[in-house]
């Protein structure tokens, strides 16, 4: 069995007249790459994904963190939490997250000094099948285009 690899890509926030969008558009249906030339990665089965972060997450909420501090902090340090996905789905263009943003990072999202989430995930080194969702970090560099939400809203249920 492979080893499962660390990566991230991202999705345009865009928070419209002040909204800030609480449906994030975590990662694409099939097969993707990023700009920068990593993967290419796939999720032949966005269910399987879903119950795998939920399953190891065991209830608990997955980090929103700033421009990856969980991924670059060492032992011990705190790290700010942006907000918090409490909940996935899967719908035809991929998996999505419901988040709950702090009132920081809410603020931020709404002045556009953070633009962006990207997800970290781990993956197969063989097919690069996407295995689960780690965390996400807020960021201004984008590395994959998704759908930006300022241009359909979507809702998840409870």
């Amino acid at each position: 069995m492979d080893s499962p690899l660390f990566s991230s890509h991202l999705v345009a926030l865009n928070a419209s007249g002040g909204q800030v969008p609480s449906d994030i558009h975590l990662l694409p249906k099939g097969t993707f790459r990023g700009r920068d030339g990593r993967g290419p990665w796939r999720i032949p089965d966005p269910a399987k994904v879903i119950a795998a972060t939920q399953a190891h997450q065991k209830g608990a909420k997955l980090l929103i963190d700033y421009d990856h501090q969980r991924e670059f902090a060492g032992d011990g340090h705190q790290v700010r939490a942006a907000g918090w996905i409490t909940g996935l789905r899967a719908d035809g263009d991929g998996i999505h997250g419901r988040v709950e943003w702090t009132a920081a990072a809410a603020q931020m999202i709404a002045d556009q000094e953070y633009r962006y989430v990207s997800p970290v995930f781990t993956y197969a080194r063989s097919n690069g099948e996407i295995g689960r969702i780690c965390n996400a970090g807020l960021t201004n560099n984008p590395n994959l285009d998704l759908i930006a939400l300022n241009t359909e809203r979507r809702t998840m249920s409870s």
